[in-house]
This record gives C-alpha cells, structure tokens and sequence, in this order.
C-alpha cells in the first residue's frame, strides 16, 4: 500500500478498483454494467489505487468497503485513470483511514442523463474481476 506520510497524486496509468457490491452491477458474460460507475446520489465515485498495493491488499480493502456497508463483494471493475481524465472527470488521491490508496473520481456534470453515458464509457473500459472465495 502507498505510504500514508507519502500520498503522491494519481497518475494518468495507475489502475483504479471500482468495488461492486450490487450482484445486479455484473453480467453473466463477466461485465460490468455502467451502474457500478454512477456517483448519484453523491458528488464523487470512490475507488482505490492499485499502487503499491498486493492483490491479496486491494482484496482485503474491498472486503472492508462491503463489510462496512453491510453488503457482498462480488468484486471489482478495473480501470485505468486516464480513461476519466478523457471525460474531464478528475481524480484525487483522497485517503483514508484504513486505506492509504483510497480515491475519488470527481468533477460529474450535475445531470443524470450526462453521468450516465460517462459511466457508460467507464463500464465499457473496465475488466471485472470476480471477488475470491470466502475463507
């Protein structure tokens, strides 16, 4: 995980997890759906950095996330940032306790129609991978 004393900004190819903890988010060919990447009814999307992080880390992060909202992890839509940087949407290094790689994907237009078809392109971008099995 990124240092905590030491957050550097996001970077243009750094991957970012989307946790999905809607089973409704995924379709049977294994994609994601564009709902996964919708901020309503908030400002920001929260992700988390792959950098610096293992994969067994980005796991337990995502474990937490569910945990926290009282949900199922069914896993994550990987994307790079720069496909939300293509959107005019911003990223920022935004952590928190517990998660040093923690992120937001801000700058949305106001619509939901317009969120829509940038989450639309996201979904189309991302690779889900499948939560691991439960110990």
């Amino acid at each position: 995980m990124i240092d905590p004393a030491n957050v550097p900004p996001v970077d243009d190819v750094e991957l970012l997890a989307r946790y999905v903890l809607q089973r409704s988010y995924v379709r049977q060919n294994k994609t994601i759906k564009a709902n996964a990447f919708i901020p309503h009814p908030y400002d920001e999307l929260s992700v988390t950095r792959h950098r610096d992080a293992t994969e067994d880390e980005i796991w337990v992060v995502g474990d937490d996330v569910a945990s926290n909202q009282n949900k199922t992890l069914y896993g994550r839509g990987d994307i790079k940032a720069l496909a939300c940087l293509q959107r005019e949407l911003e990223v920022m290094a935004r952590p928190v306790v517990g998660n040093p790689n923690h992120a937001d994907i801000a700058a949305w237009p106001g619509d939901k129609a317009a969120q829509k078809i940038i989450a639309l392109e996201l979904a189309a971008k991302a690779a889900f991978t499948a939560a691991p099995p439960s110990d």
